[in-house]
């Protein structure tokens, strides 16, 4: 990693971290309070706002969000993303500013954090439970009602580049039960916001796929996933000039 990037990364550290524990506390925690969600959802919003801003400004991180204009502006959809970098659902978050998640209900117990959570109207799952994919109806059902985008991480957790991870079928569930049209996401962002403490400048994308197409099998629907979320999010990689991150048995180009 170049000199530069590390300096870049030091001041990056000692503004971004003061800076969300700030924000957080004195802006959106209040918001908490109000009888709606709307105040915390904006609030959440100039955070993310603010977050890419001060990458940019500290470690020279810009971003792309790449046919983004696939993306419905309202109602029910499922967006299956892959996930590198702290940075992917503040990218998510930009898009549709309405969008909900799953989180694991430990989360929900932590003081400031759970309010939050709980106000945002995240969705509360037990990652523990060995029968946790049946709850996914549940989870459709409230999507679908509510008109709200969900995100999802196949992956569900980061995956450091050139690493892998199986990925989960909690999306195949939803797309089945719900019928909700389902967009996948590849990135790049982990070359550059690593999960580590040291990050690289460059451009970061956040790239949206086509809808897949309704009544695929649960097969087709995981090879499908595996070539929109792993495979393009390797050539997103290679576009940034940083294949050599990648393993040699990486999934070769795929087609656009």
């Amino acid at each position: 990693m170049k000199l530069t990037d590390r300096i870049r990364s030091l001041f990056f550290n000692i503004v971004f971290y003061p800076y969300t524990l700030l924000f957080c506390g004195l802006v959106v925690a209040p918001m908490c309070f109000a009888k709606t969600d709307g105040p915390v959802r904006r609030g959440i919003y100039w955070y993310c706002a603010g977050s890419l801003w001060v990458a940019r400004i500290c470690s020279g991180i810009r971003y792309e969000h790449r046919f983004s204009e696939r993306l419905p502006k309202d109602g029910a959809l499922i967006i299956a993303a892959a996930h590198q970098s702290n940075m992917d659902p503040i990218l998510t978050y930009l898009l549709r500013s309405d969008v909900t998640a799953l989180a694991k209900k430990e989360l929900f117990k932590i003081p400031f954090i759970g309010p939050i959570l709980k106000k945002a109207k995240i969705i509360k799952v037990d990652r523990q439970s060995k029968t946790a994919h049946k709850g996914m109806q549940a989870v459709a059902e409230h999507v679908e009602e509510s008109g709200r985008p969900l995100i999802v991480y196949p992956q569900a957790t980061r995956v450091a580049i050139g690493k892998s991870r199986p990925l989960k079928s909690g999306a195949y569930y939803l797309y089945k039960d719900a019928g909700l049209k389902v967009y996948p996401v590849a990135t790049n962002t982990g070359v550059f916001w690593t999960r580590g403490f040291w990050h690289r400048a460059g451009k970061a994308v956040f790239q949206v796929g086509e809808p897949f197409p309704d009544g695929l099998s649960k097969d087709a629907f995981m090879k499908r996933l595996h070539e929109e979320v792993v495979a393009k999010s390797n050539d997103l990689v290679r576009e940034a000039g940083y294949e050599h991150l990648l393993p040699d048995d990486a999934d070769k180009p795929s087609k656009a």
